[in-house]
């Protein structure tokens, strides 16, 4: 019965509709080369998505709205630590994520926490994949997805409002003034929901109930000469209610607490006009990002887990856009990144600091309406990892109108974290210790004064020193315009990675306890295509289908594969099989195939919307320490005991998800939506904790004045 309202809604609309836009592409993206460019002449393969776009599929958190774009997949991250983008199949840390131009920070092992970003007041999100550390250095590695939020520009107030299943709320309220040559934009959001439980018969949730506000200000002043002055500040706070069970050991234990969440960030940024080609940008970013967290357990009240992180960015930048005859842009800048992060993860609890200072130049042609050319070069300075150069090219040619062709070749790279350095952790439970690069040498030294080391698994002498993680990607990509409103987008990729970080054994103790640290030892690569198919027809009906394949596999796997070295077992008969190439499937948490058909329905003269968006995503492998849900296992793939994914493993099955989504307009202020998220309810609560079946919404737009009109 809880269902009926929501259909009951569609029912009750009425009469005297406003009229609709149609679902355009807009022409215009900043984030792929800095500059103001036409998206038809950007050389990178580049996403934008429009709020229009994002008003006609319902979808209110970031998270939602990535999971139906073509080459990106959100992959769950268990244990509290949200879920994480891959783009390309690069893992979810090698990916930037930025509002307003300016990075996000508060990453948990490696992920940022998407549901962490309402989307009422986008404006739209650009997505640029491939490396694009030439222009924003570490974390770009593998792209960038850049959150633009509205600026003002009339005086409107708008009130938005989302109910669905799970007890969910989404408010929101947005306000933009305009006097003169001042404006403010200002936006509140307030999200609450009661989680949801997969696992009737256990203790506690999958998800937890939380409630979480975001605040947005962006005050804006334009001087007579065309200078501009502007803030932008953004301030978000998280309470999660937090009770389940967890495994340590042979033992599960209910426990119970909350966690806090705190997220401000402050930018002003000055903007010069030199004159009609020279502009100047001075820009100052500030971010502070902490969590707090207190478990008890529920038996005795015994504290079970406490933890403290706080991290800071301080980011002063300037940028000089110098524009020439002939089609030429010259963009450069320079810069420094000041972090700091002080947490009890990593053992003394004490303020770790780092700073890197960097330079970067990109020079932009576009030669007789055919060829669009840009090349870029950055340049950090680190003293903990190293100096980096970040290289990239790309070029663009148009045929005709109805065809063009792109091509890129970079080099991205990203920085260890602070866990990989400073990470004090000791587990006498399960009697191992790690110690990041900056502590290992030390505690080693310490451990062989006490007499307590008892062999050596890697000289002491080379340990204690990360390099950057580094790639190399290519990208070759054709649009061609089939028929006048028919359009094939094709892109091709390869990523080659190098020096990945990972955990290494170094000593045992006498008491026979391992002590591991870190080094770079991997190398990776990700190849895969994508097409795109998109039709559109005067009835406001538009049909886009996109695909991805992918393939992704680590490098030193497949040199022993060639080498014969690598075998399987089976569980049963306990008989040995060499495993061959064909047989080796790759990296864990990555389907082959990723399918995508989008249908709107946009009249330019209507008051309805709709849309049905579907996903299908092919079978894919969860790896050795995949972590529990709520107090159960998660079961390896790897059964046949040889540490990677091959055909005779156990894989997660192929699985399609359905959205729809039917709105109205009525009159020239209210808009109403109903919609459902999986259709299907399909579950999947030990592979797929993150989806929570079948979510059905009801949502209202509501203006309550524009350009002083009440």
């Amino acid at each position: 019965m809880r269902s009926l309202p929501y259909f009951l809604a569609i029912l009750i609309m009425g009469q005297g509709f406003g009229q609709q836009d149609t679902l355009e592409i807009a022409e215009i993206v900043i984030s792929a080369t800095r500059t103001e460019k036409k998206l038809t002449a950007v050389p990178m393969p580049t996403l934008l998505i429009k709020a229009k776009e994002i008003q006609i599929t319902g979808t209110s958190r970031l998270q939602d709205l990535l999971t139906e774009q073509v080459g990106l997949s959100v992959v769950p991250q268990i244990n509290g630590f949200g879920n994480g983008l891959q783009v390309q199949g690069l893992n979810p840390d090698y990916t930037l994520i930025m509002v307003d131009g300016e990075p996000v920070i508060g990453r948990l092992t490696g992920n940022l926490e998407l549901n962490r970003f309402t989307l009422g007041n986008v404006k739209q999100v650009e997505i640029v994949k491939g490396p694009s550390s030439s222009l924003y250095g570490s974390e770009a590695l593998g792209g960038v997805v850049n959150i633009l939020t509205q600026s003002a520009s009339e005086n409107k107030a708008i009130v938005d409002l989302k109910h669905s299943t799970n007890n969910t709320y989404d408010l929101g309220l947005q306000g933009q003034v305009v006097i003169k040559d001042f404006s403010l934009t200002g936006f509140v959001n307030h999200f609450r929901t009661d989680g949801f439980d997969l696992f009737e018969n256990s203790f506690g949730q999958v998800v937890s109930p939380y409630y979480n506000t975001t605040l947005q200000l962006k005050p804006k002043y334009e001087f007579k000469q065309a200078h501009v002055l502007s803030i932008h500040t953004r301030w978000f706070k998280e309470t999660q209610d937090n009770q389940y069970q967890v495994i340590s050991g042979v033992d599960s234990i209910r426990v119970s607490g909350q966690a806090f969440v705190e997220d401000l960030s402050l930018s002003p940024r000055l903007k010069l006009r030199l004159n009609s080609r020279t502009f100047l940008s001075l820009h100052y970013y500030y971010s502070k990002y902490s969590t707090q967290t207190e478990l008890f357990e529920i038996d005795d009240q015994k504290q079970y887990y406490t933890d403290d992180f706080k991290q800071e960015l301080q980011k002063p930048e300037f940028i000089t856009n110098l524009q020439f005859d002939g089609g030429h842009t010259l963009t450069a800048g320079a810069g420094a990144h000041f972090e700091s992060v002080e947490t009890s993860r990593y053992g003394d609890a004490e303020l770790k600091e780092q700073q890197s200072y960097f330079g970067f130049a990109q020079h932009e042609w576009s030669l007789a309406d055919k060829w669009e050319f840009v090349s870029g070069l950055r340049y950090d300075r680190n003293a903990v990892y190293g100096n980096q150069w970040s290289p990239k090219f790309a070029l663009q040619y148009t045929f005709n109108k109805n065809l063009s062709l792109k091509a890129s070749v970079g080099t991205g790279f990203k920085a260890p974290d602070f866990r990989y350095l400073y990470l004090n952790f000791r587990n006498s439970a399960a009697a191992y210790s790690v110690f990041g690069t900056e502590q290992v040498v030390a505690q080693l030294q310490q451990l062989e004064k006490n007499g307590e080391i008892l062999l050596y698994f890697s000289n002491p002498n080379e340990i204690g020193k990360l390099d950057a993680e580094r790639s190399l990607a290519f990208n070759l990509g054709l649009h061609y315009n089939i028929k006048k409103d028919f359009t094939l987008d094709l892109n091709l990729f390869r990523n080659d990675l190098e020096g990945l970080i990972e955990s290494i054994p170094v000593a045992m103790t006498t008491d026979m306890r391992n002590i591991y640290s870190y080094d770079n030892i991997k190398q990776a690569y990700t190849h895969g295509g994508e097409v795109s198919l998109k039709k559109t027809w005067n009835s406001g009906i538009q049909i886009h289908f996109s695909s991805q394949w992918l393939f992704a596999k680590d490098k030193e796997i497949v040199s022993e594969i060639n080498r014969g070295q690598i075998y399987g077992r089976d569980p049963v008969t306990k008989e040995s099989y060499r495993i061959s190439q064909s047989d080796y499937f790759g990296l864990y948490n990555r389907s082959r195939h990723t399918e995508m058909v989008k249908v709107f329905y946009t009249p330019k003269q209507g008051q309805w919307d709709a849309s049905i968006r579907m996903t299908y995503k092919s079978k894919f492998g969860i790896q050795n320490s995949a972590g529990s849900v709520q107090g159960i296992n998660r079961p390896s793939s790897d059964i046949n005991g040889n540490a990677i994914l091959d055909r005779y493993d156990h894989f997660v099955d192929a699985y399609v998800l359905v959205n729809a989504s039917l709105g109205k307009t009525i009159g020239n202020r209210l808009y109403i939506q109903c919609g459902a998220e999986n259709i299907t309810d399909f579950k999947d609560p030990i592979n797929l904790p993150q989806l929570p079946g079948r979510i059905l919404f009801i949502k209202l737009n509501f203006k309550i004045f524009k350009n002083n009109a009440i």
